[in-house]
């Protein structure tokens, strides 16, 4: 995302500052500020919540701002997002055409709009396999490693029958797979994990995981130009909402069909 927006930044004759909430609204409250105090010409923002407050305050400035990723509900605001939703729905359909019946979701913060657009996303590729939706097999946390393991500890002591889970980010799936791995839960043959969000090719992970990526490079440069188009008075349409397609990436941790 960061390279998308430095590159048509950049292009453009502008600079970038990057602050990183660590997902807390206290930092995000400092660095808006700041920003603020600054009179910078544009914000790019990451909500660390669906509080409208800071959203509010950067529009009262009268400073041009553009969410992305994510959704602050019932706010006029630019927005350039993934269909994240949709993305979770694909992978949880992948897993059910495989037979897989008992999946749990491990899934992040409710207050955070892509934790419950991932989490609609599972429930609605049940409903459609005219499956239930039980309450119990969604487990919920934070988008991190140590949650996901965390989530996943506990989904093994409270699901006996579960042969695959739905992970919300690629951070869960990696503390699942190391909690599954130090049980010694075979993966994809015990259970099959499945994500939202890909790894860096890099990344050393056996079995690699299905995923549904998102275009991260592309949320930046869209975002960003959409932030220049208002800053320069390009245009001065209605808030729009960009809304970016995912793929689903078929990989080893899916497994293959299952025999029921």
């Amino acid at each position: 995302v960061t390279r998308g927006i430095q590159d048509i930044a950049q292009a453009n004759g502008y600079s970038t500052i990057l602050c990183n909430t660590d997902e807390s609204e206290e930092k995000q409250e400092q660095y808006l500020q700041m920003l603020l105090r600054r009179r910078i010409d544009g914000i790019l923002l990451v909500p660390a919540s669906n509080n409208a407050a800071p959203i509010k305050l950067i529009k009262k400035q009268n400073v041009p701002v553009v969410l992305m990723d994510r959704q602050v509900p019932d706010l006029d605001v630019d927005v350039v997002r993934s269909d994240t939703e949709e993305g979770a729905y694909l992978i949880t359909t992948h897993l059910l055409s495989l037979g897989h019946r008992q999946i749990a979701m491990l899934a992040g913060p409710q207050s955070v709009s892509t934790s419950v657009d991932r989490v609609n996303g599972y429930r609605r590729a049940l409903r459609d396999a005219g499956l239930p939706e039980s309450a119990e097999n969604i487990f919920l946390g934070e988008f991190t490693q140590e949650t996901g393991y965390a989530m996943a500890e506990l989904m093994l002591k409270e699901l006996s029958k579960i042969t695959a889970l739905v992970a919300a980010n690629n951070f869960i799936a990696i503390g699942a797979m190391q909690l599954l791995s130090e049980k010694k839960v075979r993966v994809p043959e015990d259970i099959a994990i499945v994500t939202v969000d890909d790894l860096p090719p890099a990344l050393t992970i056996t079995p690699f995981f299905t995923v549904a990526t998102q275009s991260a490079l592309e949320m930046g440069k869209q975002a960003t130009q959409l932030l220049l188009d208002r800053i320069s008075g390009k245009t001065n349409a209605p808030c729009q909402e960009i809304l970016l397609p995912v793929e689903m990436i078929i990989r080893a941790s899916s497994g293959e069909k299952i025999s029921l």
